[in-house]
C-alpha cells in the first residue's frame, strides 16, 4: 500500500512540475514592484483613476491610487502609461481541467472557482495547492471541496452529520444538489448549517423563489426563475417536451421584477451563463466563432488541447439547446423552423432583458462560463462580458461580474464583513492584474487586448507550451452528436423486385442531419422526429432474395427455403462526434414464398 501511495504522490508531483516554467522554483521576485501611468479600473465599479500608481510586495497589492501615491524608494517601477489595468479576471463557474491552465491565464483569468469536487477532473488536492503558487501556470483553484447529496426524507441528524464530515475537507463555498420540492426540508437545514458556517451556497434550482428563501445564494443559470413563472399545466408541458425554450415563459414584466426584488432583497446573485445558454442566438455569434477558431489554430496548444473538444466548439454558435422532444439537442439553427427561430430570438430577448433588469434594480452577476465542455476557457469570459454588455449592462458592470462580484462567493456569507482576495486591484488582495492596451470601457472587446497577465506579483509568460499535459479525449462535449440506436424499422421484409419504397427507421439518437445507409450506401432522408426517421430504399438494394448464406452445395432447390437475404439498415450521424448505428437486417424474401405463402401481404 505504501508503495502505491508513494507512486501516486510522484505522479502528482510530476504534474505540478510540469506547470511551472523552468525559472518559476528559483526566480525571486523584487521586493516591491511599482506599476505607474496606466488608467486604473480596479473591479469596484468606482470610476477609472487615470495615471495609477499600483504598488505590489510579497505577492500583495501594498497601496493603489493616484499620482501622488507614495511607494518606497529603490522599488523596481514599470512604466505603463497609455495601458489600461483590470484586476485578474474571476471565472465563478467552471468545471475546469488540466488542459484549460494556460488557455485561461492567456485570456487574463487568474481564479476560477471549480464547482467539482476536489479529485475530479483530475484537481486533485495537491493540484489545487499547487494553483496557489504565483510560479505554477494555472489560475487559482478555489471550490466546494467535495459533493454534498441530498435526498427525500433525509432526518436533520443525518444532514448535520453529513456537514461534519464535508465542511472539515474546508469548502471555499457550497454546492447543493438542483432544488425542487422533493428536498426542500433537508434543503434548508443544510442551508442554514453552511450560512453558520459563513459559506456562500450555489447551484441550479427548479424553483429560484422558493431555493432562495431557504437559503440559495447563486442562481446558476436563468431557467430557475422561469419554471416558477410557468403556469401548472405549461410547467408539465415544459417538462414532457412540448415547449422548444424556457425563456419563453419571462415575459411577464411585472412578476418578473418582483421576483428580481425578492431575490434580491435576499442577498441572492444571478448566474446568468449567457454564452453557454443562448451564445448562438447573439449578434456576436459570428465574431465569437472566429475568434474560438484563432484560438484552436495554435499549434503549441494543440499538442495537448482535446480534438474533439475543438471541433464541438466550433460549431457552438451554429447550434441551440433546445427543450422539445421534435429536435434533437442542441439543434442546428438552420435546420430550425422559420416559426421556432422566431421563438429562440424571443427567448434570447427575454434573457437578456431579465439579465439587465436584474442589475437595474440593484442585483450583482456571477460572471461563469460552465466550461470547459460548453466553451473555450479563458475565451468564453470575454464572451460573456461582452454578452452582458449586449444585454444592457454597462462595460463597468460587466467587468465587475468577471472580477469583485464573482469573487464574492467567498466572502457574501461571511460574519464580519471582508473583501475577497481577487477580483479586485486594492490593498491587502492578491496581486493579480491584467495589462490592457486600449480601454475596455469604451468598447469591453478591449478586455481580449491583453498585453501583460500577473499572477500573486509574477507576470507571467504568455503563450502556449508543447504538451503541456497528456491529450485526452473528452466525452460530453457541448454541442456534440451521439452515435444512434436503432430499434425497428418498417417494414421489416420486402419481396425481391419490388419497386423503389418507404422505410420507416425507430431508435433514438436521431438529429435532424442523420443519414439512413442502405448497405453502406446512403439514402435520401427525412427527419420526423428525435425518434423517427424516413427513407427511400431504391430498387435495387432489393432486386434479387440471393446471394444469401444459408445455401449449401446441393440439389437445386428455390433461394428462402432455409433463411432469406439480408439488407444492412444503419443510420450516420455526422461530427463532432457522433458515428454509425447498429444495424437492423431488412429481410428479403424470393417471390415463389410471396406468392405461395403470402409473405409481406
Amino acid at each position: 500500500m505504501m508503495r502505491k501511495r508513494n507512486g501516486i504522490f510522484t505522479i502528482v508531483a510530476l504534474f505540478i512540475l510540469a506547470l511551472l516554467r523552468a525559472d518559476g522554483l528559483t526566480q525571486q521576485a523584487a521586493t516591491t514592484t511599482v506599476l505607474t501611468g496606466a488608467t486604473l479600473i480596479d473591479g469596484t465599479g468606482r470610476a477609472a483613476v487615470a495615471d495609477s500608481v499600483i504598488v505590489i510586495q510579497d505577492g500583495k497589492f501594498t497601496a493603489v491610487g493616484g499620482r501622488g501615491t507614495n511607494y518606497p524608494a529603490g522599488a523596481t517601477v514599470i512604466n505603463a502609461a497609455g495601458k489600461f489595468i483590470i484586476p485578474g479576471l474571476v471565472d465563478s463557474h467552471t468545471h475546469s481541467r488540466a488542459f484549460c491552465g494556460e488557455l485561461y491565464l492567456n485570456h487574463g483569468v487568474t481564479s476560477l472557482h471549480i464547482l467539482n469536487p476536489w479529485g475530479a477532473n483530475g484537481n486533485t488536492l495537491e493540484v489545487v495547492r499547487a494553483s496557489h503558487l504565483p510560479a505554477t501556470r494555472t489560475p487559482r483553484y478555489f471550490g466546494n471541496a467535495d459533493r454534498f447529496p441530498l435526498a427525500p426524507g433525509m432526518t436533520r441528524e443525518q444532514v448535520r452529520e453529513q456537514f461534519k464530515e464535508w465542511i472539515a475537507k474546508k469548502p471555499d463555498f457550497a454546492v447543493l444538489p438542483s432544488y425542487n420540492e422533493r428536498i426542500k426540508e433537508p434543503y434548508g437545514w443544510a442551508a442554514e448549517l453552511m450560512h453558520e458556517a459563513g459559506l456562500f451556497i450555489f447551484g441550479h434550482t427548479e424553483d429560484a423563489p422558493a431555493s432562495n428563501r431557504l437559503g440559495h445564494d447563486g442562481i446558476e443559470h436563468i431557467w430557475g426563475y422561469a419554471q416558477y413563472l410557468m403556469t401548472p399545466a405549461e410547467l408539465h408541458g415544459f417538462q414532457t417536451g412540448k415547449h422548444l425554450h424556457w425563456g419563453t415563459f419571462l415575459k411577464d414584466k411585472a412578476r418578473v421584477d418582483q421576483l428580481i426584488k425578492e431575490s434580491i432583497g435576499r442577498g441572492a446573485y444571478l448566474n446568468p451563463t449567457l454564452v453557454y445558454e443562448l451564445g448562438s442566438l447573439s449578434t456576436l455569434a459570428r465574431k465569437h466563432e472566429g475568434d474560438v477558431y484563432d484560438v484552436y489554430r495554435n499549434a503549441a496548444l494543440m499538442t495537448y488541447y482535446p480534438r474533439n473538444l475543438a471541433d464541438s466548439l466550433l460549431l457552438k454558435y451554429r447550434a441551440v439547446r433546445t427543450f422539445s422532444s421534435r429536435y434533437e439537442n442542441p439543434v442546428a439553427l438552420a435546420n430550425l423552423a422559420p416559426k421556432d427561430l422566431q421563438e429562440f430570438k424571443d427567448a434570447f430577448r427575454l434573457s437578456q432583458e431579465f439579465t439587465k433588469r436584474w442589475v437595474e434594480l440593484g442585483g450583482k452577476i456571477i460572471g461563469g462560463t460552465d466550461d470547459p465542455s460548453v466553451g473555450t476557457c479563458g475565451l468564453s469570459v470575454h464572451m460573456e462580458m461582452a454578452m452582458l454588455v449586449e444585454a444592457g449592462l454597462t462595460p463597468m458592470q460587466a467587468i465587475q461580474s468577471l472580477s469583485l462580484w464573482g469573487a464574492e462567493m467567498q466572502t457574501a456569507r461571511k460574519k464580519t464583513p471582508t473583501k475577497p482576495t481577487m477580483g479586485h486591484i486594492g490593498e491587502g488582495a492578491n496581486a493579480d492584474l491584467v495589462i490592457l492596451t486600449a480601454n475596455p470601457l469604451t468598447n469591453i472587446d478591449n478586455t481580449k487586448r491583453i498585453e501583460r497577465v500577473m499572477k500573486g506579483g509574477r507576470f507571467m509568460e504568455l503563450g502556449y507550451t508543447p504538451h503541456y499535459t497528456s491529450p485526452v479525449v473528452v466525452g460530453g462535449a457541448i454541442p456534440s452528436t451521439a452515435v444512434p440506436e436503432l430499434s425497428a424499422i418498417a417494414p421489416h421484409t420486402v419481396a425481391e423486385g419490388s419497386a423503389t419504397f418507404e422505410i420507416t427507421v425507430e431508435g433514438v439518437g436521431f438529429v435532424t442531419n442523420s443519414i439512413v445507409r442502405v448497405d453502406d450506401l446512403p439514402v435520401p432522408t427525412t427527419f420526423v422526429d428525435i425518434r423517427t426517421l424516413k427513407a427511400r430504399v431504391p430498387a435495387s438494394a432489393v432486386s434479387r432474395a440471393t446471394p444469401h448464406r444459408f445455401n449449401f452445395p446441393g440439389p437445386e432447390q428455390h433461394a428462402g427455403i432455409y433463411g432469406d437475404r439480408t439488407v444492412k439498415i444503419t443510420v450516420f450521424n455526422g461530427p463532432p462526434d457522433g458515428g454509425l448505428s447498429n444495424p437492423v437486417a431488412l429481410r428479403v424474401f424470393a417471390k415463389w414464398l410471396a406468392e405461395e405463402k403470402k409473405l409481406g401481404k
